[in-house]
């Protein structure tokens, strides 16, 4: 722990203000700014220096299982895990993807009883909300009802639906859309029977936390949950349990329903579970399949995965919660009430808001974070990395806040762990014989018989590797040592015998590792590992790897761990008995991209462009280093690191004209439900969003599905009751501008939210012209309805225009809002002054995005901004309308630079050409049911597309490889 001189925290304050400076975002962000590179385990470490270093004790809002730099995913980056969907984001609804097939498999062998499916949605738990409301009511008694049925002191996200299923007035205000709100009901289970009975025909699910978080962590009783499941049933209606908070072994068991003792029947069972946090993304657990998958953030999946493989081992904590919770109790008779604890989650109340204001508003000068919950509960969400110290400290520091809740001093910075000052002075040198003796006699000073090394043992480590030892600089006395070979050198012992690495000779193995009783406390462990990492380094290793035996050798298993160490794993019956040993690996490198196969066995991606836009390994990203933000994820509405706020300023570089602020999501579809709940912050009464035929803003969530086209969906596509008018590529500009106008003299200019027109049509190619841009506009601004456009298929440098596809638009065309997803767990909502909301936490989400996906985007743009797509532009257009007119009449090319469509006479013609298209190994997008995408990487070489490309094209077409390039003037 530390804490600066009176809080100083002067570089996290210049860089926030180089995030706010021309109130880019809202100034909303914590004071720290974080350095992922060096936090580790419950601590959170800012980029100060000195930094201050805080127990992160709700765990990101339940979203880290094993704390910062979680010691599986370290081993996952560093041991080839991740190499598929570290570098670039693969789009698992073009290509296979095991790391979800392997992830889904895991969860339903966990799932309660008669759950077989499992889908993914990309941004968390109001997405998978989202997803399971989706498929109860198209599973349910009545697809055309509106309404679903959630209890009192509920929370289930942040669109408009799961807002509107969310019972705390303040957070629905100005976002409730008439006609579709949620039948809130007490939890009782008379009520719930009465409530069923008199409005059960305007349902059509169920929705239910079985711990309620954000309402206070209400903990439900198990017959309560029961009788829900059964009088859902008996009215038909599926029941969704929402685990976004509670999963992935929150309450020591992997599902706090089945650690209520349901679930182990399909009649205990719900008939749909959420998960997200923990989870990495959003996931839905089903008895129905989902046949709308979307596109997800693969690594993030991965980190989900990983974390539910040991979310077991948070179960042994527990125990020493409940033991100290009591304690505090007792401590603080009629200020702390209602403890409750299951698992890493515990929680109590205070007697009133004040006191409640009064604790969290001195968390930082304590030296701990976490959040409150409803009106009286402060809330904690631990982590398997908390040791029993670790503990004892965080009571210590609740305990101290709570003595000072009406101390008017209580918020002011003490410091705290200031940097020990060395009492002893010391030199490192490698061995000579004359340390010999000194360094036997220590080692049969520090370890019982078993754990110590013999002199031949050392002395054969010594001549195969390296031996240093540590002397002080005034009196020559050994303060320690430390030994290590290459890992071959080892066969015989337990660990080494069976490191995967063994034979590849890049891993150096530490040995022994000794520090006098005498010299601890100054450095001396600390010193003598890291020159032996920077002897392995300058010698070529790439691993250091070691023993540390669990229990006795806490502190050097956490120099080790500080030092970048993760478990590759634990061995049972060392040393002579039972006891247990940690073998540990320190990594010495950072993750490269690894070598692609050759183009001829990977085949021609030309569907995947949007999700990895200079395809899955480039090589540029070699250069950045993505261990930290990979391995400790942060919430990113409430944190900022070094990495986020470079990647804000270049986006402020590149504004979209006619905006200055920004917005961040965590996927497509949240692009549409932020924007919808920015703007009806200015205008409550409006509840009809238009869109644009043909048009594609997600299929995810409500929002998203009632303004996309539903061609290709399935049935029941829209919630909302939202009007598109005709694309004015159609019917011309004219005709769509009255289609708008007959809108306004229907409902009222108050009534609509706005309108939402992509500049180039991601499932339809249909591209915005100048005329239109300008004629809608026009309209837009006289009655004063926002006008965003959406820039996913032109946005990145992918129209060819620039940045984005509105520069190759009249320069008088300015939009309210305009939308972008560049792949992965992010979207950018970029949007002029007019309908910007800078209050801070209004429109914030749990996650905000991810820092991963915001470091690839950023050097994608740099990469895009210095690339020459002229080429590659001109040979795909030159080859699409070659096909076009080899597919015949009714065909149509569409979009814009690298992204482009060609539309069919029928959808049959579309399928049979994508399909012998992925059967020579060329993949091509589907659009709309006639449409297919061409959606190259932004690096896609010319000659590729004019040969094997064109080929499999046109023999899948039919007719043949013979026809000539340049057919775009015969076409016209």
């Amino acid at each position: 722990m530390r804490i600066p001189v009176g809080g100083g925290l002067s570089q996290s304050a210049a860089w926030l203000e180089r995030l706010y400076h021309g109130e880019l975002v809202p100034r909303e962000r914590k004071p720290q700014v974080i350095d992922t590179r060096r936090s580790c385990g419950p601590y959170m470490v800012s980029v100060d220096e000195p930094p201050m270093v805080l127990l992160d004790a709700c765990s990101q809002i339940a979203t880290l299982n094993e704390g910062f730099a979680n010691p599986g995913i370290l081993q996952g980056l560093h041991e080839g895990r991740f190499d598929r969907c570290l570098w670039a984001n693969p789009d698992n609804t073009n290509v296979a993807v095991p790391e979800l097939d392997e992830y889904a498999a895991y969860l339903l062998g966990r799932a309660p009883a008669g759950l077989v499916h499992a889908s993914f949605v990309c941004a968390g738990g109001a997405e998978a909300n989202e997803k399971a409301l989706r498929l109860a009511r198209l599973h349910g008694p009545d697809p055309t009802r509106r309404r679903v049925l959630a209890f009192d002191g509920s929370f289930h996200g942040r669109t408009l639906v799961t807002l509107g299923a969310t019972s705390n007035p303040a957070k629905r205000k100005g976002v409730d859309m008439p006609g579709y709100e949620a039948v809130f009901c007490p939890r009782d289970l008379g009520a719930l029977e009465t409530t069923l009975r008199e409005r059960g025909t305007e349902l059509y699910a169920v929705m239910i936390e079985p711990m309620m978080a954000e309402g206070g962590d209400i903990h439900l009783a198990r017959e309560f949950l029961l009788g829900v499941r059964e009088l859902s049933r008996a009215h038909g209606l599926p029941l969704i349990v929402d685990e976004v908070q509670t999963g992935f072994g929150t309450s020591g068991s992997f599902f706090w329903w089945t650690h209520l003792g349901l679930g182990d029947s399909p009649e205990t069972a719900p008939d749909l579970l959420t998960c997200a946090k923990k989870a990495g993304l959003g996931v839905v657990l089903s008895r129905w399949p989902d046949e709308e998958p979307a596109p997800v953030n693969v690594a993030s999946a991965l980190r989900g995965l990983i974390q539910a493989e040991t979310a077991h081992m948070q179960a042994a904590l527990e125990a020493p919660i409940r033991e100290r919770l009591h304690l505090l109790v007792a401590e603080f008779p009629g200020l702390v009430s209602e403890p409750r604890v299951a698992g890493t989650a515990f929680a109590f109340d205070l007697p009133s808001a004040r006191e409640r204001d009064a604790f969290i508003n001195q968390r930082f000068a304590r030296g701990f974070m976490t959040y409150h919950a409803g009106e009286q509960t402060i809330r904690f969400r631990l982590g398997s990395c908390w040791e029993l110290p670790h503990l004892d400290d965080l009571f210590a520091r609740v305990s101290s806040a709570l003595r000072r809740l009406d101390d008017p001093t209580a918020q002011d910075y003490e410091p705290e762990g200031a940097r020990r000052r060395r009492t002893r002075r010391f030199e490192i040198r490698e061995i000579s014989e004359d340390d010999w003796a000194e360094v036997m006699a220590l080692e049969q000073r520090a370890y019982e018989p078993e754990r110590s090394d013999t002199e031949d043992f050392l002395r054969e480590t010594a001549a195969a590797g390296v031996a240093l030892v540590a002397r002080d600089s005034e009196t020559d006395e050994l303060l320690g040592f430390v030994f290590a070979a290459p890992l071959e050198h080892y066969a015989d012992v337990a660990g080494p015998d069976g490191d995967r690495f063994r034979g590849v000779g890049h891993t150096l193995y530490a040995a022994d590792l000794t520090v006098s009783d005498q010299a601890r406390g100054n450095g001396v462990g600390r010193a003598l590992k890291t020159e032996q990492i920077r002897w392995a380094r300058a010698n070529g290793y790439t691993f250091v790897s070691g023993r540390n035996r669990v229990g006795l050798t806490t502190r050097m298993a956490g120099l080790a761990r500080s030092l970048g160490a993760y478990t590759a794993k634990v061995l049972d019956n060392q040393y002579g008995g039972d006891a247990q040993a940690e073998y540990y690996r320190i990594p010495l490198l950072s993750p490269t991209p690894p070598e692609l196969p050759a183009a001829s066995q990977r085949g021609h991606d030309l569907a995947s462009g949007l999700q990895a836009p200079f395809g899955p390994r480039p090589a540029f990203m070699a250069t950045r280093e993505l261990v930290g933000p990979t391995a400790s994820r942060l919430n990113l509405s409430n944190w900022a690191t070094p990495d986020s706020i470079q990647y804000a300023e270049h986006l402020r570089a590149i504004l979209p004209r006619g905006t200055g602020h920004l917005y961040t999501t965590s996927s497509r579809d949240e692009l549409l439900d932020k924007s919808l709940r920015c703007i009806k912050m200015a205008r409550p009464a409006a509840t009809i969003a238009v869109g644009v035929d043909g048009g594609y803003l997600g299929h995810t969530t409500a929002s998203a599905r009632s303004l996309s086209d539903p061609a290709g969906f399935g049935p029941g596509f829209a919630l909302f009751e939202w009007p598109r008018i005709p694309h004015p590529e159609d019917v011309g500009v004219e005709a769509s501008v009255a289609a708008l106008t007959a809108l306004i003299e229907t409902h009222g200019a108050a009534a609509i939210i706005g309108l939402f027109v992509e500049v180039v049509g991601e499932r339809s190619g249909k591209v915005l012209s100048s005329a239109a841009a300008l004629a809608l506009s026009k309209l837009c601004g006289a009655h004063g309805i926002p006008l965003a456009v959406v820039e996913t298929a032109s946005g990145g440098y992918r129209s060819g225009a620039g940045a984005w596809g509105l520069n190759a638009l009249d320069p008088g065309f300015c939009p309210n809002l305009v939308l972008w997803y560049p792949g992965g767990q992010l979207g950018q909502i970029f949007i002029d002054s007019r309908w910007w909301v800078g209050t801070p936490l209004m429109l914030i989400s749990t996650w905000d995005g991810d820092e991963l996906s915001q470091i690839r985007t950023h050097e994608q743009l740099r990469a895009a901004h210095r690339s020459d797509l002229g080429p590659a532009i001109n040979t795909l257009d030159d080859l699409l309308w070659e096909a076009a007119t080899a597919a015949g009449e009714g065909a149509r090319v569409g979009g814009m630079g690298l992204y482009r469509t060609l539309s069919f006479a029928s959808a049959e013609q579309a399928t049979s050409v994508w399909e012998a298209c992925r059967a020579k190994h060329l993949l091509l997008g589907r659009g709309l049911p006639d449409t297919l995408c061409f959606v190259p990487a932004l690096d896609v070489a010319p000659a590729a597309l004019r040969g094997p490309v064109r080929t499999i094209l046109l023999d899948a077409i039919g007719h043949g490889p013979g026809l000539e390039l340049g057919a775009r003037e015969r076409h016209e």
